[in-house]
């Protein structure tokens, strides 16, 4: 049986499972009416206080905007379990469950998160307010000609990061209209920091002696160094699933004897291997980037948030590249 219809299948057996909960969550309430007045008004004071908006993040980006943006009025959740590959990610029955249960679902596109939409159609009246955080802001072709469609990791570039929190905050405010300035405070001040984050790589990237950065892993930082005047070579295409080839491999091998580079990239959440291999072929050291699809389980406890991501990858760059 195809994979999509047993994903379908179980999923169609969670919805009904819901139906039902909702269902006899009604029939408590109907059996409750001879309640005491005492405290009928005890539980609407209770509920009158305002609990936060649970947003439901796809990716860690996403899910660190949610707290930034949403700060104490949001409760910020993310699917995608620590240190695993965003792009082989498949929900799981429970993942599918906190959607509903959320207020708002925050995902890329459909390019990325494919199954986004099948959860939310299913869902039909009871799906939560959705945010295609990436429409429209996806510009660059994937690497490989085989790869149709556009290049996902928009995130990777602080200024449309800079476009995606004001999506995000504009949306807060549409869900929880009272609290809407203090949505627009804080997305004013994270904007800021986001500026602050690109005038720190325009100054430090423009002082590098080399202009080229090589990666051994699936082609994220296209967004990063069209920003930044960088050219960038990586191992594999968009999909970590891809095979590196043969040919591939030689030409980033010649690139690194070509560019006289010290260091070739790694991901940090990625097998190590390639990168290893190539390096001692090319006699070079290893430096790692993140890519911020996800984090590690010790840094999604530590509160590691995409600022720092960015911040410490910028070092990695000034002394792969050899900057001043």
């Amino acid at each position: 049986m195809p994979k999509r219809f047993i994903f379908m299948g179980i999923f169609a057996l969670i919805i009904a499972a819901f139906a039902w909960t909702a269902a006899d969550s009604w029939q408590k309430k109907q059996l409750s009416k001879d309640t005491p007045i005492l405290d009928k008004v005890q539980e609407t004071t209770v509920a009158s206080e305002a609990s936060p908006i649970i947003v439901v993040s796809s990716l860690f980006p996403w899910y660190d905007l949610s707290r930034e943006i949403g700060g104490d009025r949001v409760n910020a959740k993310l699917i995608l379990p620590p240190g695993v590959e965003a792009h082989a990610f498949e929900p799981t029955p429970g993942d599918m469950i906190s959607i509903s249960q959320a207020d708002l679902f925050v995902y890329t596109g459909d390019y990325l998160e494919p199954w986004a939409q099948d959860i939310l159609a299913g869902l039909n009246g009871s799906a939560p307010e959705s945010l295609a955080i990436g429409k429209d802001l996806a510009e660059l072709p994937k690497a490989a000609p085989e790869e149709a469609g556009l290049d996902p990791h928009i995130w990777l570039d602080p200024m449309i990061m800079f476009k995606a929190a004001g999506r995000l905050a504009q949306t807060l405010a549409k869900i929880d209209p009272d609290n809407k300035a203090y949505y627009y405070e804080r997305l004013e001040n994270y904007q800021v920091r986001l500026e602050e984050l690109d005038a720190n790589y325009r100054q430090t990237l423009s002082t590098c002696k080399q202009q080229e950065f090589i990666y051994a892993g699936h082609y994220a930082f296209g967004y990063l160094a069209a920003r930044y005047g960088l050219q960038y070579q990586a191992a594999q295409g968009f999909s970590p699933d891809a095979e590196s080839s043969p040919q591939a491999l030689s030409e980033l091998l010649k690139s690194l004897k070509a560019e006289s580079a010290d260091y070739i990239f790694a991901e940090e959440l990625d097998n190590p291997q390639l990168a290893k291999s190539l390096a001692k072929d090319a006699g070079v050291k290893i430096l790692m980037l993140n890519s911020a699809h996800n984090v590690s389980k010790e840094d999604l406890k530590a509160g590691l948030t995409y600022e720092e991501i960015m911040k410490n990858n910028l070092k990695e760059l000034s002394l792969g590249l050899k900057c001043q």
